[in-house]
């Protein structure tokens, strides 16, 4: 598992922002909207940071703990990523929400086989599954930042 622990350590530079701040909005979609996404946005950041927390103690746990606590960050991150996909983004923000909902999406599947690998010894899946979830994890930070960022969330 050490490769897996090396290659996933990426990962906690890849955190999601913050999604808090006051910005000004245009419309009510777009207001609900933005209620709705800060909160989710933060989940999914605290989340990142277990992930990343839970990497950088890989190393000193046998496969059986890894497997463990990343069966637990999967269910959390699925609960969140289930929480951002019942939002309705206003139609000019859609096509990013949808980019930043799909890595989320795959992120999940990712930490699902790191589970898989650990629990089979699988140091070479574990590499795969990490590296994936690097990947995913950055192209869901892109999404919300460009979020973020269009919405005024500072």
């Amino acid at each position: 598992m050490q490769a897996f622990v090396i290659r996933a350590g990426l990962v906690v530079a890849l955190l999601l922002p913050a999604g808090c701040g006051d910005g000004n909005s245009s419309s009510s979609q777009t207001a609900t909207f933005k209620t709705g996404f800060s909160p989710a946005v933060n989940q999914l950041k605290a989340t990142s940071q277990a992930i990343g927390r839970a990497i950088e103690h890989a190393s000193s746990q046998t496969d059986a703990q890894i497997a463990s606590t990343f069966h637990g960050l999967a269910q959390t991150w699925q609960s969140h990523v289930s929480q951002l996909e019942t939002l309705k983004p206003p139609s000019n923000l859609s096509a990013t929400f949808n980019t930043l909902t799909a890595a989320a999406t795959r992120a999940e599947t990712d930490l699902n086989a790191i589970v898989v690998a650990a629990q089979t010894h699988n140091a070479t899946a574990a590499e795969q599954a990490s590296a994936s979830l690097v990947t995913d994890v950055a192209s869901a930070k892109s999404a919300s930042t460009t979020l973020t960022n269009k919405l005024g969330i500072k």
